[in-house]
């Protein structure tokens, strides 16, 4: 892609830095950026904004930078930082030029940074599970006097209810746990019916709305709260022209496929597929899982089985991230291991392609001897790479556990989801979404054990 036709206003400005000695001359962030041909920009790592999915880069606020490199012709390069006052430091003490994250707009902060003029308007919203009849209890913040709504202590949420509470004239029953939990963890349980009421930010909400589509977030709980991408103060070039982007891109199709992958596309394949056509056939491509499971010395059924938890074995399905075919492998990680994106949808070549990674995975963890302990931790990482499973095993041995034994590992998968554990120094890999990996592990070894029991081979 070129540069923005808009960028043009600063050609100038860069043409008479360059007739200069550089000696004395004092260049603006924009141009640094320009001529160091690298734009550097820190975020969160959350589902909303950055986080690695099987090995490839992703996130809302991530892909948008990407985008905005690009139209700058630059590359870009991406930190993470565990709070919004850490990134802010990083940003003035230069060591980034942009934070990539809607940071809250308040006076406050406007002596610290100058916002982006593109406005994120978010708002809080209840989170409830749809009755029988796909309808909810609770419309409005009067229905939820003598009800519990559970938060985390001493959040933006916990403080917001209190006010709510206050408004309404009391009755609401404030549940409050502690920061090992966080606003999507209490968002699981609310889909699971572990607890009955949460509160997060609408964004959020929309996100794992897509993965969980027995509960509802329509009923809002505050007025809109402005955020925005900041920059350094006085970065007035650098501000406009991101400004200027982001109005320029509003009604383009990248950024309404990026809203719509992120917020509003289903993650998960409805579950009343048939799990096997007979007794003595799983699917139609059971040939191929004998051929290729032998490569690895694993059982058939047991490819079968991740082929029908990526898929639901049709050939052309395409996920939500971009994994394609059969066993859902990525375009990257399908190259690698020998075929291209014209060969991605072959159900042979697919299938050849996803043993030869789980043999370089089974490899990574030869040293766990007893097989089927090996094999759930292969398929954690074909779920969500070797590295957050990595991070993982480093978290278990660092409060107690075996980092060799699932049944510890997985608790610290899990955990991966929470700040607490994200950021803790040990973790390289940032936040995971480690409900999902856990269950894709159970979900394919219980359905593995119900081939074994019902098929005939």
């Amino acid at each position: 892609m070129k540069k923005l036709k808009w960028i043009w206003f600063c050609l100038p400005l860069l043409f008479a830095c360059v007739s200069k000695s550089d000696q004395g001359v004092r260049y603006s962030d924009l141009e640094k950026i320009l001529m160091s041909d690298t734009l550097h920009v820190v975020t969160l790592s959350r589902s909303t904004s950055y986080f690695d999915y099987k090995g490839v880069e992703m996130g809302y606020e991530y892909e948008l930078a990407q985008q905005l490199a690009k139209s700058l012709g630059v590359q870009l390069k991406v930190s993470t930082a565990p709070d919004v006052a850490q990134m802010i430091q990083m940003l003035n003490n230069k060591e980034v030029d942009l934070v990539a994250y809607p940071v809250t707009i308040s006076n406050e902060m406007k002596n610290h940074v100058d916002f982006v003029d593109h406005e994120y308007r978010t708002k809080q919203v209840l989170i409830q599970r749809r009755n029988k009849q796909r309808r909810v209890d609770v419309k409005e913040a009067m229905d939820l006097i003598g009800l519990e709504v559970y938060v985390v202590e001493n959040s933006k949420y916990h403080k917001h209810l209190i006010n709510v509470d206050d408004e309404i004239g009391g009755g609401i029953l404030i549940q409050t746990v502690s920061n090992e939990e966080n606003e999507e963890s209490l968002i699981e349980k609310v889909s699971k019916g572990e607890i009955p009421y949460t509160v997060a930010d609408d964004n959020i909400a929309s996100i794992n709305k897509t993965y969980y589509n027995n509960i509802d977030i329509s009923t809002v709980l505050s007025h809109s709260q402005r955020s925005a991408w900041v920059v350094r103060r006085g970065s007035t070039e650098l501000r406009d022209t991101i400004s200027h982007w982001f109005n320029d891109i509003q009604g383009n199709f990248t950024y309404q496929y990026l809203h719509r992958k992120y917020f509003e596309q289903k993650k998960k394949y409805a579950k009343d597929t048939p799990k096997y056509i007979n007794s003595k056939k799983i699917s139609n491509f059971d040939p191929l899982f004998k051929k290729y499971a032998a490569q690895i010395d694993w059982d058939w059924k047991l490819l079968a089985s991740i082929a029908y938890q990526e898929s639901r074995f049709n050939p052309d399905a395409k996920s939500w991230a971009g994994a394609l075919g059969l066993m859902q492998l990525m375009p990257a990680t399908a190259l690698r291991f020998g075929v291209d994106s014209a060969g991605i949808s072959n159900p042979e070549l697919n299938i050849k392609a996803a043993v030869k990674y789980l043999t370089n995975v089974d490899g990574a963890f030869r040293y766990i001897e007893d097989d089927e302990e090996r094999t759930k931790f292969v398929l954690a990482s074909y779920n969500a790479g070797v590295g957050h499973v990595r991070d993982a095993m480093a978290l278990a041995e660092k409060h107690g556990k075996s980092p060799d034994k699932w049944s510890d590992v997985r608790i610290f998968v899990r955990m991966k989801a929470k700040p607490e554990f994200f950021n803790d120094p040990v973790v390289r890999h940032g936040y995971l979404r480690g409900e999902e990996t856990d269950e894709f592990v159970s979900e394919i070894m219980l359905r593995y054990r119900e081939y074994n029991d019902v098929i005939i081979d």
